[in-house]
């Protein structure tokens, strides 16, 4: 995808390059808009990628990119909750491969 002149193809890009350049909400929806016409996932994506930033940061992703965590939904979670969550993955991940 390229965005602002600029070529997103990790995640990191996605963050830096994409999610970071968005300076308003309309900005955030084309982006959006162009991302999604490109990748089924990309709901899912911006959304997950929401949880790698501060519980503010995070929501105002969730709400100008109109996505939701994968996991978390629209909830901030603690540290805590975060590492939880993360383990039940992982175990169910070795249960399905046992």
């Amino acid at each position: 995808m390229n965005w602002k002149g600029q070529e997103l193809i990790t995640s990191g890009d996605l963050m830096n390059k994409g999610i970071n350049k968005c300076d308003t909400p309309e900005e955030a929806q084309e982006f959006m808009r162009l991302y999604r016409a490109e990748s089924s996932y990309a709901d899912a994506n911006i959304g997950y990628l929401s949880g790698y930033y501060g519980p503010e940061t995070m929501q105002r992703i969730q709400e100008w990119f109109g996505v939701a965590h994968p996991i978390f939904g629209k909830a901030v979670p603690t540290p805590e909750e975060a590492f939880a969550a993360g383990k039940r993955m992982g175990e169910a991940a070795l249960e399905e491969h046992a």
